[in-house]
């Protein structure tokens, strides 16, 4: 397998880096519980030229609730929680709301929770804890009945981190390295605390006068489930491939994350907790004009996007073929150019089964 991406895939992407939208992307496929390929293309950093590599961390954006996820199914696991439970059990500042709302609805953003507004995606405040950092919101009323209807909610997955911390009574953090980052060797991954230093850490990016100029500051602390970990592409594959098969987790458990939701009218929701279904992909795929892509897409695959100031990532696990690949780019506008290397990577990958 390692032959064929080392031809295919660096064409695509140096194809793709032609654009000023893309500034540098870094990949790694893994298939048998291996990693088969890991590279880095283009540019780390638009003022001073470095180049990314496979070491070169950059931010999972919300590939990181899929990470909260693995906890969430740790601790289910440990039945430390009740996936039914109102949320307010866990989390007593979230008393008092018009309608119950449970974990399971969070995981599949049914919960009625708001996602960002006004200028808090821009945030350069820092939050010392989890609790602080769902003060943002967590007194806000919810906006739709749970279980009624989808809509994304980065901020539900914060809340959802403070219930872990309210079902174990430890930490969001700890439990995450130990639990989760530690077990599965993903050396590179880590909350983006913008009070540490990260030399492997790229730039990101935005356009300016159609040219890459260096993003805002933000801060993250407040969203490390919903959006605040940075990682290597390799790590995020560890992960992924740990997905494909019991062991890191129970069948039960997998099957948990991965089935997906209903709302009360029994409309699919595109999730199960956190992951995103194969049906969701499609969608993505047609709304994206690439409807041909779709033929590599099988029912069981699961998969989750990131969005953060300056970059993207792209995580998609074939559990049957035991595949996982993983994209990030250090552009906020890169995602169209991650999903059509993606999927294309995973039609090689599943080509060489």
């Amino acid at each position: 397998m390692g032959s064929t991406l080392d031809t295919l895939v660096p064409a695509a992407i140096e194809k793709e880096l032609a654009s000023p939208k893309v500034t540098g992307i870094t990949i790694a496929v893994g298939a048998d519980n291996r990693i088969a390929y890991a590279a880095g293309f283009g540019t780390a950093n638009a003022e001073t030229g470095t180049a990314v590599t496979p070491e070169t961390q950059m931010r999972v954006g919300s590939i990181s609730k899929v990470f909260t996820a693995a906890l969430l199914g740790k601790l289910y696991e440990d039945g430390k929680l009740d996936l039914d439970a109102q949320v307010s059990n866990y989390v007593p500042d979230f008393e008092g709301k018009e309608w119950p709302v449970s974990l399971r609805q969070i995981g599949a953003h049914m919960a009625g929770i708001r996602h960002y507004k006004g200028d808090e995606f821009l945030n350069t405040h820092h939050f010392e804890s989890v609790n602080e950092g769902i003060q943002m919101f967590v007194h806000d009323p919810l906006v739709f009945e749970p279980g009624t209807k989808v809509s994304y909610s980065s901020h539900a997955w914060n809340l959802l981190s403070a219930a872990l911390e309210g079902a174990s009574g430890e930490e969001f953090l700890p439990m995450m390295q130990e639990r989760v980052f530690t077990p599965l060797e993903m050396r590179d991954t880590a909350a983006e605390d913008a009070t540490h230093e990260f030399p492997a850490l790229s730039a990101f990016h935005v356009n300016e006068d159609d040219k890459p100029v260096i993003a805002p500051f933000v801060d993250n602390s407040y969203k490390w489930a919903g959006g605040g970990f940075i990682a290597t592409a390799s790590d995020i594959v560890r992960f992924g491939l740990a997905h494909t098969e019991p062991g890191f987790l129970k069948k039960e458990t997998l099957d948990l994350l991965f089935t997906e939701q209903f709302t009360k009218a029994g409309s699919p929701a595109g999730f199960g907790i956190g992951w995103m279904t194969a049906s969701n992909m499609h969608a993505r795929l047609i709304r994206s004009g690439l409807a041909d892509y779709t033929r590599v897409v099988h029912e069981h695959l699961v998969w989750h996007s990131g969005g953060s100031m300056g970059g993207v990532a792209l995580l998609l696990v074939d559990p049957e073929h035991d595949v996982a690949i993983a994209l990030m780019a250090n552009h906020g506008e890169s995602f169209p150019a991650l999903l059509r290397i993606g999927v294309y990577a995973l039609g090689i990958a599943l080509s060489e089964k």
